[in-house]
């Protein structure tokens, strides 16, 4: 298995230095072409979905957790009911801090604290209803044996809904399931029929196939540009990383911008889920969880190709670790 075998080392005069030390000559580049980062061209994709369809009326939701890979499915399902998704803007210091004051637990990890400040920020711009649903089960990839959600990704909208203060902004958190046409449709109605908003299942059950399309389109897409990518750095002789955490790494600030430190070093730096799908790896561990199902394939992708190393992101409760 490749490895870059000194990435982070001290140097003689006592500072510390970043970089691949088996490359001959190791130079910043300020203006890395955009081909070399996954990162920049999924936010691209992102943006360009949030903007694809337009409605007069209007559903806030937050770009948080899991909403940075359901996004797709999200803009998509609503379309088909006539609404526009109003998505949080990017995380700041800011946001963070002005929704810091009804977070119950300092025990969260980072990613879910800063999911206040998002909400706080849809209730000031006056949003009427906010949709964030809890969903025990991620979308099934058959990568693992179960696929699940971590418990802070799949109940934090409990956790917001108990927590803020909404004033006239109503908040609708079913718990929901892409695993059955039926219980999803009836729980969609039910819990929007509570806030005067009225879907028919027939309807919400067409929203969900066009938006599953859509969301297999935008991944399938992903991996195209993941090609794309390895295909640049091997014609151009970049060392490929596959910078691996969840969807919400690519949140700037909860990555602290790894990707854009690497690419200014010469790396050429792509996701775990943009990674083409591979054959199913057997894993000693129990492997129940979707977003640690695709770290594993890309474990095993790295493995695989000898100019790619991996390095995985770790959110703790208030920093970043890089392993």
């Amino acid at each position: 298995m490749p490895v870059i075998e000194s990435l982070i080392r001290s140097e003689a005069d006592g500072t510390i230095s970043f970089g691949n030390y088996k490359l001959d000559t190791k130079s910043k580049l300020e203006n890395f072409e955009h081909a070399g980062d996954l990162y920049k061209i999924k936010t691209d994709m992102l943006n360009a979905q949030k903007k694809k369809f337009r409605h007069d009326k209007k559903i806030g939701m937050p770009l948080v957790l899991n909403n940075y890979d359901l996004l797709p499915f999200w803009t998509r399902f609503f379309d088909s009911l006539g609404y526009e998704i109003v998505w949080s803007k990017p995380s700041t210091k800011e946001m963070y801090h002005s929704g810091q004051q009804s977070i119950p637990s300092d025990t969260a990890c980072f990613p879910a604290k800063v999911v206040h400040g998002h909400v706080q920020q849809l209730i000031n711009e006056g949003i009427d209803v906010i949709f964030y649903p809890c969903m025990t089960y991620n979308v099934d990839e058959h990568q693992s044996d179960n696929h699940y959600n971590c418990p802070l990704v799949a109940y934090y909208p409990e956790v917001i809904a108990a927590n803020m203060d909404f004033g006239k902004t109503k908040i609708v958190y079913p718990f929901i399931s892409f695993d059955d046409n039926a219980t999803f449709a009836k729980a969609i109605r039910m819990h929007f029929e509570k806030v005067g908003v009225h879907f028919s299942e027939k309807d919400i059950i067409i929203a969900k196939n066009a938006a599953t399309n859509e969301y297999e389109a935008f991944h399938e897409q992903l991996v195209k540009e993941h090609i794309k990518a390895v295909s640049y750095a091997r014609e151009n002789n970049h060392p490929i990383i596959v910078l691996c955490g969840r969807p919400y790494h690519l949140d700037p600030l909860i990555n602290h911008q790894m990707n854009q430190l690497l690419t200014q070093l010469g790396f050429v730096v792509v996701s775990e889920e943009s990674v083409p799908r591979q054959m199913n790896h057997k894993v000693n561990v129990l492997n129940q969880w979707t977003y640690h199902a695709r770290l594993y394939q890309a474990a095993h992708y790295v493995n695989d190709n000898e100019d790619m190393n991996l390095i995985q992101m770790v959110i703790k409760v208030h920093m970043l670790e890089v392993m």
